[in-house]
């Protein structure tokens, strides 16, 4: 199937760019796919490597959920931002669909969450602080504990994340609905603004883990902002890229510069998840339309494609695999006479090639059948 020329722009009024592509018509996104295989990979590095040497020297879990963020924001807001048009085009209902919206992430988010927390609370008790909190993890306010204790030796704590992203489909969507169109960017802005200033606040109060919500509102407000403008302003799209090409290199700049001070300096507290979140948002944007030559080409590629949809299954899964999972397995094979021998890293590809393996049987076993579902609650219902 020959590739869209995306990337192409033509002049328009008033001397502005706009990509050849019908931002309308754009569906499923495949590169994006791709970029949540990056995302998730940084995620895994970050928690299997020693922090701060080798591959692990980056900041490579916060690059990795800023990502995730970005992705979210964007695809997240584009739905509601269509949905909001149909409620004002008289053509659906506000409770409707709020409700469908809700659901359909509840299909997708809540029943392998909760499988895992529940067998983490019957099986693994020792290892995280849920026996002893139950209603934080079951009512997505993980987060909020991690704050209050700063417990990071816990098995969960990657799910603070997932605590985040709920809290904010309780309340971005309301916002979205009722903000009058004239003012959406405004609102969209207030988001990036809020992220900065709420880290300036942990800073001043010496809570610097930034796990609460408002303290990465700048990550989603910025995929958003890219979802504001192909879904309201889509002759703009062409200028919007070009600008956001210049802010991604100063990005790269500060961030690079950033680097060279310790974790806990103000500069790095304040901007550093921002400069990666414009960096991320810059790949996003493109991939979204389909980025063509070498990066294309990789982004393209099915096997990267693959991993990126099954990578909540391998964020979910992939502190328990190494620690857990992987030595009841060789205790099995040791009951057959087998005693592999794993050294560093080979534990570690062995690992991988376990945790992929069960992503997938998640996938094909559990979540895309509860997936299905959400044909019940589609948005074009009326």
């Amino acid at each position: 199937m020959p590739k869209r020329n995306i990337l192409t722009v033509v002049s328009g009024p008033a001397g502005s760019a706009q990509p050849r592509t019908d931002l309308s018509r754009l569906t499923h996104m495949p590169q994006l796919d791709a970029l949540r295989t990056l995302a998730v990979m940084l995620v895994v590095v970050y928690h299997w490597f020693p922090t701060g040497e080798g591959i692990n020297r980056l900041p490579n879990g916060t690059i990795g959920v800023m990502i995730f963020f970005v992705i979210s924001g964007f695809l997240i807001s584009r739905i509601l931002l269509q949905n909001r048009n149909r409620i004002l085009a008289g053509s659906a209902q506000l409770s409707d669909t709020y409700r469908n919206f809700f659901v359909r992430r509840a299909l997708r988010i809540f029943p392998l969450y909760y499988l895992v927390i529940t067998f983490v609370l019957i099986a693994l008790p020792q290892a995280s602080d849920i026996d002893e909190y139950p209603l934080y993890y079951y009512l997505y306010g993980y987060n909020i504990l991690l704050h209050q204790t700063g417990n990071w030796s816990d098995l969960l704590s990657p799910f603070w994340t997932l605590g985040v992203e709920e809290q904010l489909y309780l309340i971005w969507p309301w916002i979205v609905f009722l903000t009058p169109r004239s003012s959406t960017r405004t609102a969209i802005i207030g988001l990036i603004v809020i992220g900065v200033v709420s880290r300036g606040i942990g800073y001043l109060r010496g809570d610097l883990d930034g796990v609460l919500m408002p303290a990465s509102l700048d990550a989603f407000g910025l995929g958003a902002l890219w979802a504001h403008v192909i879904t309201e302003e889509p002759e703009q799209a062409g200028t919007f890229l070009k600008r956001l090409s210049l802010a991604a290199v100063l990005a790269l700049v500060g961030f690079a510069c950033l680097l060279l001070l310790p974790g806990d300096d103000v500069l790095v507290v304040l901007f550093q998840r921002l400069l990666i979140s414009v960096l991320s948002l810059y790949v996003v944007a493109n991939a979204s339309l389909g980025i063509r030559g070498i990066t294309g080409r990789v982004l393209d590629n099915g096997a990267l494609q693959y991993v990126g949809r099954i990578s909540y299954g391998i964020y979910v899964f992939h502190m328990l695999v190494p620690g857990y999972l992987v030595p009841f397995l060789l205790r099995i094979a040791g009951r057959f006479g087998i005693h592999p021998t794993l050294g560093y890293w080979s534990h570690r590809l062995f690992s991988l090639a376990v945790l992929i393996a069960l992503a997938s049987v998640s996938w094909y076993a559990f979540e895309k059948p509860i997936n299905g579902l959400k044909r019940y609650f589609s948005y074009n219902d009326k």
